[in-house]
């Protein structure tokens, strides 16, 4: 009797799938990876699942082969290899994807052969990656390079492959798990540093998060680089600085078949719930006279978890900037029932087109709030309570020892915001100045002309705008040189060229003491 008793399961037998016609995981690793399957290409063969597992069914697989022309026979093994991934494959057998020598991932086979005619790559078994890291494997030889599928049998590979997988699996203190959110199975991803780490727990543990505070802060500067860093570390497993041009594609604006796993959308007072979820919009070929025709077409984030559901295995991640700026109750509508940790998943009927719609787990929403616009004390309870918050408030410190012609930035932003706090009545603190102003592709301006382009320009006008027709608290601002308190009026003439050294000595003067 088998010393593993009558009644245990065979042991997983190890396969190698490679190229076919030098295609191979070149061409369709992308759509294995992010489809959760193996798969071979041949969709001229048609639907494989009624072959039998007897030699008749071989022959069979023959005739079909020389009739499409599909899959050329190379030394005579691809019958015999493809008769194997259709009828061999079982459940929990692990299968590597190989290019070459190098291994792409590693997954577990989690069901029986199926046909997916709408792919090139038509012939399927749905797997579980244990690994999308590459590694090289050992004992390999070039031989094995030009075959479609083949059993792993040496020891030394299969211990390789074990070995591998084990360290996968070992979690290390940069890539801890992090909180599932309803018992949902959740990739492994690193820990974010600083404000993208506290970002990343928001959204593990609410599944939408909202950045609020004062202009110039990094909101959506922060959203969108913490939503393209944990998309690909989820679909890749590494940075996004480390991917490739292709992976980039993938993450930010997707194929001609699959979505971006990174969208951004952005609310404004005319965006609503027909633009977000469903609703009748015009439709462009309808006839030149008589009535205008309507047809019920799926908004933004309907689309999106359509997809999500169907690639289970991929996060997918909205950046809603301006949130505030939007009727979000309307846009919203019954998501609010649905966006809960406890409730995703949980099916709502939509009350236009009657059909079921529910928020998978592996959607994330990412918002930004300017508080000058509007406070969070405005929303609505049941929208605050489905939402974790994070507020960014101005730090100079992050424009380190920056000068511009002995005017420090830092402490020079510091000083405006006090005066701010100061003078611009109880609501203050939601209308300072953020350091992003003063910072160009991430760095602290260098020279003194764009500085004062930023003031004129960008600085100036939105302190008017806090000190609507108030000129004495504008002149407490930026001072009795820059604002004519008599005459109502900023004198833009400081900003010429030619009188580079007054308005030098006036934004000095607006520095700390």
């Amino acid at each position: 009797m088998d010393a593993r008793g009558p009644h245990a399961p065979a042991p997983p037998r190890y396969w190698c799938l490679g190229p076919l016609e030098g295609q191979g995981p070149a061409a369709h690793w992308p759509v294995m990876r992010e489809a959760a399957c193996v798969a071979v290409e041949g969709r001229a063969l048609g639907d494989l699942s009624g072959l039998e597992p007897t030699r008749e069914g071989l022959k069979t697989l023959g005739s079909l082969l020389g009739r499409s022309g599909g899959l050329s026979p190379r030394e005579g093994k691809v019958r015999e290899q493809l008769f194997d991934f259709v009828l061999k494959l079982r459940e929990d057998d692990r299968v590597l994807v190989m290019r070459g020598r190098r291994v792409l991932g590693v997954g577990r086979v989690e069901g029986l052969y199926f046909f997916e005619p709408a792919s090139e790559f038509a012939h399927r078994h749905r797997v579980r990656w244990l690994s999308l890291e590459e590694f090289s494997l050992p004992g390999e030889s070039p031989a094995t390079e030009r075959t479609l599928l083949r059993e792993l049998d040496a020891l030394e590979s299969i211990l390789a492959v074990e070995a591998h997988l084990e360290r996968v699996r070992a979690p290390t203190p940069e890539a801890r798990p992090r909180p599932s959110r309803g018992g949902a199975r959740s990739h492994v991803l690193p820990a974010l540093p600083g404000l993208a780490g506290r970002v990343q727990e928001g959204l593990e543990r609410k599944g939408q998060l909202l950045l609020y505070g004062p202009p110039g802060t990094g909101k959506t500067f922060l959203a969108e680089r913490t939503a393209r860093e944990l998309a690909a570390q989820a679909a890749f497993g590494r940075p996004f600085e480390a991917l490739g041009p292709a992976q980039r594609e993938a993450v930010l604006r997707g194929s001609d078949t699959e979505g971006p796993l990174v969208r951004v959308c952005c609310f404004h007072p005319s965006y609503g719930y027909e633009d977000f979820l469903e609703g009748y919009r015009p439709v462009a070929d309808g006839p030149r006279e008589g009535p205008p025709r309507f047809a019920l077409r799926d908004g933004l984030f309907k689309r999106l978890c359509q997809e999500a559901r169907r690639r289970p295995h991929l996060r997918f991640y909205l950046v809603i900037d301006e949130f505030n700026r939007g009727d979000v109750p309307r846009i919203l509508g019954e998501l609010l029932t649905v966006l809960e940790p406890g409730k995703r998943g949980r099916e709502v009927l939509l009350p236009l087109s009657g059909a079921p719609f529910q928020v998978p787990e592996n959607v994330y929403l990412l918002g930004t709030m300017n508080t000058a616009d509007r406070s969070i004390a405005l929303l609505d309870a049941a929208l605050r309570r489905r939402f974790a918050f994070l507020e960014l408030m101005p730090e100079p410190e992050l424009l380190g020892e920056a000068e511009v012609e002995g005017i420090a930035l830092g402490p020079w932003l510091r000083a405006l915001n006090q005066r701010i706090l100061a003078h611009v009545g109880r609501d203050g603190r939601n209308l300072q100045v953020g350091h992003a102003y003063l910072l160009e592709r991430e760095r602290p301006l260098a020279d003194f002309p764009r500085f004062a382009r930023v003031v004129q320009e960008e600085l100036v006008p939105l302190l008017e705008e806090y000190c609507y027709e108030d000129w004495g608290a504008l002149e407490k601002l930026l001072g009795d040189v820059l604002v004519d308190r008599e005459a109502r009026r900023v004198r833009h003439e400081l900003f010429a060229p030619e009188h580079q050294a007054a308005l030098r000595e006036a934004l000095s003067a607006l520095g700390p003491p």
